[in-house]
């Protein structure tokens, strides 16, 4: 591989030595997809049993699969880290962050199917919080105190609970984007 601009592009990428090959290896930012899942007015959240921010809590999320949607996506992180379930059809999305050039999350709401909950080999453990319960300083990254706030304030200021149904275009999709500088230094901006 050798770092060349190919045809038809404008950036340099890692591409085959051979030109008849014609290979490009295009590194992309990755999809993360998560939820905000509900049950009897508490939030799941997870405690994480693996790096970064090992036992630091947040909702379910992770990298999105090939072969899946977002929200099937949100799902599966759902089933395998905390062992509960919703149906993707009535998750609504809630949040798109933009970490530029590195990842784009999707986060969700949806309610589970039931309180029924098991810790999988990702989460040290995991539970069902009141909103005065959540461990705000204990919180694994940024985008999940964003996430949970949004919610918080989108549903509880606005008067509606957790658990009643929500009408995806009634519901307004909170957007950040949170850059590095050259200096190193992250900023967040709206939108």
């Amino acid at each position: 591989m050798i770092r060349r601009v190919p045809p038809g592009d404008e950036k340099e990428r890692s591409c085959c030595t051979d030109d008849a090959c014609g290979f490009v290896s295009y590194q992309n930012p990755k999809v993360i997809v998560g939820c905000i899942c509900t049950w009897e007015n508490k939030i799941l959240l997870c405690q994480r049993a693996i790096a970064p921010c090992e036992g630091k809590w947040g909702f379910p999320q992770g990298f999105m699969e090939l072969g899946e949607t977002t929200r099937e996506g949100a799902a599966r992180e759902t089933r395998e880290e905390a062992g509960a379930a919703f149906d993707p059809a009535d998750a609504t999305l809630l949040a798109v962050y933009n970490l530029a050039g590195q990842q784009v999350q999707l986060v969700y709401t949806a309610p589970l199917r039931s309180g029924t909950l098991a810790a999988g080999i990702e989460s040290q453990a995991v539970g069902l919080f009141e909103w005065a319960e959540i461990p705000w300083p204990e919180l694994a990254f940024p985008t999940v105190g964003w996430a949970l706030e949004y919610m918080r304030d989108e549903y509880l200021g606005g008067g509606v609970r957790p658990e009643e149904p929500r009408v995806a275009s009634s519901l307004g999709v909170q957007q950040r984007t949170k850059r590095m500088d050259p200096d190193g230094n992250w900023r967040v901006e709206e939108g």
